[in-house]
């Protein structure tokens, strides 16, 4: 069997695209978060979300991120609207279901070759500031 030129050609474009948040719909990326040991000396003023995971739902103009550890399901859930790599934050879901009014900002960060290379997102709902940053893994 032999595929016509023009198949042959938008398979090798899907193959070669990098994993990444721009498409609409889901995409599911391991690595980890980690944070700078600055941030880390002062987490009593920011709850550091831990997880090895993040899932992107996009649509048209929102977006979640669903930054969760296997063994243990979602720690925090950012949505809001999305403008290309940078979402405004409107609500974070904790870990215990509990829905939260919030501002903030995530931004997916991408190095020169397009790849991405962190996802920040930094929120803050009442009294209370909770921070991702994840870096996937380039396994």
């Amino acid at each position: 069997m032999t595929l016509p030129i023009r198949a042959i050609a938008l398979f090798a474009l899907a193959a070669a695209a990098p994993l990444c948040a721009q498409d609409a719909g889901k995409t599911s990326i391991d690595g980890r978060c980690q944070y700078p040991e600055k941030v880390v000396k002062n987490r009593n003023e920011t709850v550091l979300i831990l997880c090895d995971t993040v899932e992107i739902d996009r649509g048209s103009a929102s977006a979640t991120l669903d930054f969760a550890q296997r063994s243990w399901g979602s720690m925090a859930r950012f949505t809001g609207s999305m403008s290309s790599d940078t979402m405004a934050i409107s609500q974070v879901t904790l870990r215990d279901g509990r829905r939260l009014s919030a501002t903030g900002t995530c931004r997916m960060h991408r190095r020169k070759d397009g790849e991405l290379a962190v996802i920040s997102c930094l929120a803050k709902a009442g009294a209370r500031t909770f921070a991702a940053n994840f870096v996937p893994s380039r396994v």
